[in-house]
C-alpha cells in the first residue's frame, strides 16, 4: 500500500512539473461568428435571444463595449483578424468568390503562422473565405489555410450560401481541390441542399473539443469560424424551436452551445487558466434582405436578420452597424471577473496581443495596424499603456477608405450601403458616394450617428483627415505583396 501511495505521489508531482504556468505560452481560442452584429445577444440586451454561455464569458471575463470588426464584409474582415492589418494592404477585394485568382498572399504573417513558430499546435474549424485553389490560380495550395500556419482545417472554402461552396478538410493524402485536402461535400448552397450545412456548427464544436483534448499538454491556437448566422440559417434537431425569437434565436442558441462546450472542455481538462478565449464576429447583420418576405434562397429572410440598433445600417456599410460587434475575452485567473473596458478596441488588436503573450516578436518588415491590448486584460499583470485607438474604416469594393475614428470622433469621407440608403446625408444610390464635405460624429454621445458636428469641430476634422492621409502614405510606400 505504501508503495502504491508513493507511486501515486510521484505521478502527481510529475504531472504538476509538466503543467505550464498560466502566462507561459497561453493557449488562444478565437470564436469568430459570421454576420452577428452587436445586439443579438443576452448581454447586449436582446429581449428574447438567449446566449447564457456568452453571458458567462462576460460575467467571468472582460467585455469591450466598443469593439470593432476589421471590415464590414467577409474576406476583408478575416484578413484583418488574422494579420492585424487594414484590409487595403491585402491586395484583395472585400469579398472574393471561389473562382477568384487571388488569395491571402503566403508572405502575410498570421496569428497561426506566428504562434506556430513559438511551438503552438494550430487548428481551424469553419469558414475560410480567403481564397480557393481553382483554375484561375492553377489550383495553388497557397490559397488554403495550411499555407498560412494552420496544422489542420475542417470547414467551408467560402460562405455556405454560394452554390458551389464546399466542405473541405485537410488530408495528407488528399488531392481535391489541391494536394493536402479532400472535398467532403459539394454544392452546399444550392437550393434543396440545406442538409449539407445544417450540422456545420456542431461539426466545428466537436472537432474543436477533440483538438483541445489531444493538445491539452501543449500550447495551441484554435480559430473557430462558424458559418452562421450568415443567411441562410439552419440548426440541428436539438435546437429547433428552442427560442422565442424563431430560427435566428435557435441559431444563436446552437452557437452559444458551441461556446459553452468549449469553455467546459477547458475546465474539465484543467487548462482554463492557461487559455484566452475571444468571442467576436466578422461584421454586422445582413440587412440587405430586411424587406424580403420570400427570397428564392433564404425564404422569409426579413425574419432571419438581426438588428444592430442603436447603430445605423449593417453589413457592407461603414456606419457603426456594419462594424460594431461583440468583443468578449475570457481567461480565468488572469482576467478579473466582470471586467468592462469602455475604450475602443478591434480585431486588429488580437495578433499583436497574442504575439506579446506568447513571446513571439512582432514583424518589423511590414505595417501592423493593431495594438497590444494586454494591459486592458489585467493592468497589474501586464503593465504599460495601450496606444491610442486609431481606426480606418474600409469597405466596398476594393477596401477603399470610407471613414476614420480617434477617441470618440468618427469622420466619414465617403458613404456606401447595400440598401442604397444614405440616411439623408447624401442622395440615395447603390454606389460609393464621395461627400463634398466630411461628416463628423461623436459616436460615444451619438452612437446612432445622427448629428453631424463637423462645423463645430474643424480641428477634429483636420486631425482625422491627417490619420487617413498617414495611412494612405504608409500604404503607398509599402504596397501589397501582390504588387
Amino acid at each position: 500500500m505504501k508503495t502504491f501511495v508513493s507511486l501515486l505521489l510521484l505521478l502527481i508531482v510529475a504531472a504538476a512539473s509538466h503543467a505550464r504556468e498560466p502566462l507561459d505560452k497561453p493557449n488562444l481560442i478565437v470564436i469568430f461568428l459570421d454576420d452577428a452584429g452587436y445586439t443579438d445577444f443576452s448581454h447586449t440586451g436582446h429581449p428574447t435571444i438567449e446566449t447564457p454561455e456568452v453571458t458567462r464569458m462576460v460575467r467571468e471575463g472582460l467585455n469591450f463595449t466598443q469593439y470593432y470588426a476589421a471590415s464590414p464584409a467577409c474576406t476583408a474582415s478575416r484578413y484583418g483578424l488574422l494579420t492585424g492589418r487594414i484590409p487595403q494592404r491585402s491586395g484583395l477585394r472585400w469579398v472574393i468568390g471561389p473562382g477568384e485568382a487571388r488569395y491571402m498572399h503566403p508572405d502575410e504573417i498570421t496569428i497561426a503562422s506566428g504562434l506556430k513558430e513559438r511551438g503552438y499546435a494550430t487548428a481551424m474549424y469553419g469558414k475560410w473565405h480567403l481564397g480557393t485553389p481553382n483554375t484561375a490560380n492553377n489550383f495553388n495550395t497557397n490559397a488554403f489555410p495550411l499555407a498560412h500556419g494552420f496544422d489542420v482545417w475542417y470547414g467551408t472554402n467560402v460562405s455556405h450560401d454560394y452554390n458551389d461552396s464546399r466542405l473541405i478538410e485537410s488530408d495528407p493524402n488528399g488531392t481535391t481541390p489541391a494536394p493536402g485536402y479532400t472535398v467532403l461535400r459539394t454544392d452546399i448552397g444550392t437550393t434543396g441542399n440545406e442538409d449539407r450545412f445544417t450540422d456545420l456548427t456542431m461539426q466545428y464544436r466537436d472537432r474543436a473539443v477533440d483538438f483541445i483534448r489531444a493538445q491539452k499538454d501543449n500550447p495551441f491556437f484554435i480559430y473557430i469560424a462558424p458559418n452562421m448566422p450568415h443567411l441562410h440559417i439552419a440548426v440541428t434537431d436539438p435546437f429547433e424551436g428552442v427560442s422565442e425569437r424563431g430560427l435566428l434565436g435557435d441559431t444563436m442558441a446552437e452557437i452559444d452551445d458551441l461556446v459553452g462546450t468549449v469553455l467546459d472542455t477547458l475546465v474539465e481538462e484543467g487548462i482554463a487558466e492557461n487559455t484566452l478565449v475571444v468571442f467576436t464576429s466578422d461584421n454586422g447583420h445582413w440587412i440587405r434582405f430586411q424587406n424580403d418576405a420570400s427570397h428564392p434562397k433564404y425564404g422569409e429572410a426579413r425574419i432571419h436578420i438581426g438588428s444592430a440598433r442603436p447603430f445605423r445600417d449593417g453589413k457592407g456599410s461603414t456606419w457603426e452597424g456594419g462594424v460594431r460587434v461583440p468583443g468578449v475575452f475570457w481567461w480565468p485567473g488572469t482576467i478579473p471577473a466582470g471586467s468592462v473596458v469602455r475604450q475602443p478596441a478591434s480585431n486588429f488588436d488580437i495578433l499583436p496581443t497574442a504575439f506579446a503573450l506568447a513571446g513571439q516578436p512582432m514583424p518589423n518588415d511590414r505595417a501592423i495596424d493593431g495594438r497590444d491590448i494586454s494591459p486592458h486584460l489585467n493592468p497589474s499583470l501586464f503593465p504599460g499603456t495601450v496606444p491610442d485607438f486609431e481606426f480606418i474604416y474600409t469597405g466596398w469594393d476594393q477596401n477603399q477608405i470610407y471613414a476614420a475614428r480617434k477617441g470618440p470622433w468618427k469622420l466619414h469621407t465617403h458613404l456606401y450601403s447595400q440598401t442604397g440608403n444614405h440616411w439623408g446625408f447624401a442622395p440615395n444610390s447603390g454606389g460609393r458616394v464621395t461627400l463634398s464635405s466630411p461628416l463628423l460624429f461623436n459616436v460615444e454621445t451619438d452612437p446612432s450617428e445622427r448629428f453631424d458636428v463637423s462645423a463645430d469641430h474643424p480641428d477634429v476634422v483636420t486631425q482625422l483627415q491627417g490619420i487617413i492621409s498617414d495611412f494612405q502614405a504608409s500604404h503607398a510606400a509599402e504596397g501589397t505583396f501582390w504588387d
